[in-house]
């Protein structure tokens, strides 16, 4: 929660910078989608966790965070066809049962205003992926570890970090969105926790994102 009201403050004070500028960001769903991506889930979360790090006295070093090597992409390749199978199979499966899912506030605003997909491209490979994964597996589930299991952090980790999404959610099916985002999270905990390098599910997450940016951009246009 305190994270989120950080991040509620950031982005506030950036649109109040924007709007400074001259930037109509009240008039601008699009804007407004942007700052609260890539200042909550890209700055403010990644900054949270650096800084609870070192104010802490745990340091960086308790990362699992290295330069990638030759088998760090092959966990990463193998990690990300797991995900979008695992993502394939749960929307058929979702489709064939006839659930309701409920819908992201980026596919919402992003159905009005492309552009704004593409903008999301970049900024989840640079900062949202990287970021979330700071957060939710650096020091969430690392800090988890320290008193359960490995398989137990991984899964109460993915809990937290799927119910960090009910607020961008409207709609009918806002459970089995979660669901959805929970086994996803699964396959980010065990990457990260077998590979032990944080830069393969920050990769995982950024590419994820940016891949369903670019189809939904392509869809809506």
């Amino acid at each position: 929660m305190a994270g989120f009201f950080v991040g509620a403050v950031v982005v506030f004070l950036t649109a109040q910078v924007l709007i400074f500028a001259g930037v109509d960001v009240m008039n601008a769903p699009a804007v407004q989608l942007v700052i609260s991506t890539v200042m909550l889930q890209g700055v403010t979360f990644g900054l949270l966790a650096l800084g609870y790090l070192r104010l802490s006295g745990l340091g960086f070093d308790f990362l699992a965070l290295r330069r990638p090597t030759l088998r760090d992409a092959g966990w990463t390749v193998g990690g990300l066809l797991v995900f979008f199978v695992l993502y394939g199979a749960m929307n058929l499966v979702i489709s064939a049962l006839g659930v309701p899912v409920a819908e992201n506030q980026v596919a919402q605003i992003g159905a009005q205003n492309p552009d704004v997909l593409l903008l999301l491209v970049p900024f989840s490979l640079l900062l949202v992926g990287p970021g979330e994964e700071l957060l939710f597996r650096g020091l969430i589930q690392g800090t988890l570890r320290r008193t359960f299991r490995p398989g137990s952090a991984i899964v109460i980790a993915s809990a937290i970090f799927a119910v960090s999404h009910a607020t961008a959610l409207s709609g009918d099916g806002q459970l089995t969105y979660m669901a959805i985002v929970f086994a996803l999270a699964l396959v980010l905990g065990a990457t990260y926790e077998y590979a032990e390098n944080l830069v393969i599910p920050a990769v995982i997450h950024g590419v994820y994102n940016a891949v369903l940016f670019s189809v939904l951009y392509l869809q809506v246009t």
